[in-house]
């Protein structure tokens, strides 16, 4: 029974203040108090919203300047690209063009060297055919 008791002591005790708490917002010190906490609720609302705005501006600042670097860095990089490329074109061509000289100078060297060598065969030859007329 004595926790039924506390809980209508409780009640009661909620009912007047509630009560005194209705009665007091009601009277002119009461609607002095609300009007005072809907200006500070429409001052912190406001301050919220400036608050706001600003972090939104600096998001997207900051986005955009994210962008404009990624875009700056992709341009950059196809450039990169694109000299690379040419640069390698440039080099292959003149590897080729230097390879085929060498293969020129070579290919005249051996030529060169084929004819020395037929030279000294038929030199050789033509002794070996008087020295065996000779006997």
């Amino acid at each position: 029974m004595k926790d039924r008791t506390r809980e209508r002591v409780a009640l009661g005790l909620g009912l007047v203040a509630g009560a005194a708490i209705g009665l007091f917002l009601n009277s002119d010190k009461g609607r002095k108090v609300r009007h005072d906490a809907g200006e500070k609720v429409g001052e912190m609302s406001e301050k919220a919203r400036r608050e706001f705005e600003h972090l939104s501006e600096e998001v997207r600042e900051k986005a955009s300047k994210f962008s404009d670097d990624v875009n700056h860095a992709v341009d950059r990089s196809r450039e990169f690209m694109a000299n690379t490329g040419e640069t390698f074109k440039e080099k292959a061509q003149w590897l080729k063009g230097a390879t085929e000289e060498k293969l020129d100078v070579v290919n005249k060297d051996f030529k060169a060297g084929v004819d020395y060598a037929l030279t000294n065969i038929k030199k050789r030859a033509k002794e070996l055919q008087k020295v065996s007329n000779k006997s």
